[in-house]
């Protein structure tokens, strides 16, 4: 920068004239002598370049720093549930009626046991008889289906005259069943013999004499029939456990008998003869074992009897051939033993039939 010389008379008077502008006027004084003033000249100054701050400049912000965010991983879409579609239940159809496996039944009304041979003939030796009542399971025929191939208790097989028998379940499917070799030709066949096979063949009853004859046994009253109710019989494994008694009097077969006093062989239970109808009782076998008797009439007459075997409700007394031959374990031996070993037929539903007879 430049600086002017102001001369020093110049600047005094200067002064000088102003002052006295403002103040009342003295009289006039002599002028002073100037004095010269000497101004010292400063070299003229370089001016500093002054720096604004950076903060007089407008400060942009700096960008935020972009902070890297993951992409998120693309969601897929749930796979679908697996729902157990239901399907329809069909209407389920009733079940069939079980047909009993065949078997033979020799009947109430016949008036004597019938034999049971070795084969399908009289030809053949007799092995055994079945009483009134008795049934046995079918496991064969011959070729003319007039001879049943049969079970006994001891599972040995023997044969019996179709026409003496009934036969109940289906005979579809009975197999025909190889006959052993007929026996050589014997010697003539005695006359009981005779007998026997004209009453097989022909079904001609023994006469009332000879009847009653096997089945006197001393006594006043004697057993002439007992066996188990059939399962079909009996209302099945939900059905009844009863004794059912007949009491009969005079040559056979006999005619009902009533206001016979029978009891257990324990005097625990006594029923009369007449009570179900003509010559009937009926005693409740609950799960325990019995064996009846005839006692008495019920008038006080004494009488002797012969004793049934024990009726009993428990799987495990009952023989499996017994069971099984009346229908029990669908007619299966071995499936009836081992249900015995568990209480498992059919937990005391059993049933009986017994015949006391008076024959004179």
């Amino acid at each position: 920068m430049k600086l002017f010389r102001v001369l020093p008379g110049l600047a005094l008077a200067s002064a000088i004239s102003l002052t006295a502008c403002n103040a009342e006027q003295p009289a006039p004084a002599a002028p002073p002598t100037a004095t010269p003033v000497s101004f010292l000249t400063q070299p003229e100054a370089t001016p500093t370049p002054v720096v604004e701050p950076a903060s007089a400049a407008t400060t942009e912000p700096l960008p935020s720093p972009t902070v890297s965010t993951p992409t998120p991983a693309p969601t897929l879409p749930p796979e679908p549930t697996a729902t157990n579609t239901p399907v329809p239940t069909a209407t389920p159809l009733p079940s069939p009626t079980p047909i009993p496996a065949p078997q033979v039944t020799v009947p109430n009304s016949s008036t004597t046991a019938i034999n049971v041979r070795s084969g399908p003939g009289t030809a053949y030796p007799v092995v055994g008889q079945f009483n009134p009542g008795q049934t046995a399971p079918v496991t064969g025929r011959n070729a003319e289906q007039s001879w049943w191939q049969v079970s006994l208790a001891d599972n040995s097989l023997g044969w019996v005259f179709g026409e003496l028998v009934q036969l109940s379940g289906s005979s579809e499917g009975i197999p025909v069943a190889e006959a052993p070799p007929p026996p050589p030709t014997a010697t003539p066949v005695p006359e009981a013999e005779a007998k026997v096979e004209a009453e097989e063949g022909s079904q001609e009853p023994q006469t009332p004499e000879e009847l009653e004859g096997q089945l006197r046994c001393g006594k006043d009253f004697c057993v002439t029939y007992q066996a188990m109710v059939p399962i079909w019989e009996n209302g099945g494994c939900i059905g009844n456990h009863s004794i059912y008694v007949t009491v009969l009097q005079g040559p056979p077969p006999g005619t009902p008998m009533d206001g016979v006093v029978i009891g257990d062989t324990f005097n625990n239970i006594e029923v009369a003869s007449g009570d179900k109808g003509p010559g009937t009782a009926e005693v409740t076998l609950w799960m325990n074992s019995m064996s009846l008797k005839v006692k008495r009439h019920i008038d006080g007459t004494p009488y002797t009897s012969e004793e049934s075997f024990s009726f009993t409700s428990h799987d495990e007394l009952i023989p499996a051939e017994v069971l099984a031959a009346n229908g029990y374990c669908d007619g299966s031996v071995e499936k009836c033993r081992v249900a015995q070993q568990n209480n498992q037929v059919c937990r005391g539903h059993y049933s009986y039939r017994v015949t006391f007879h008076k024959f004179d």
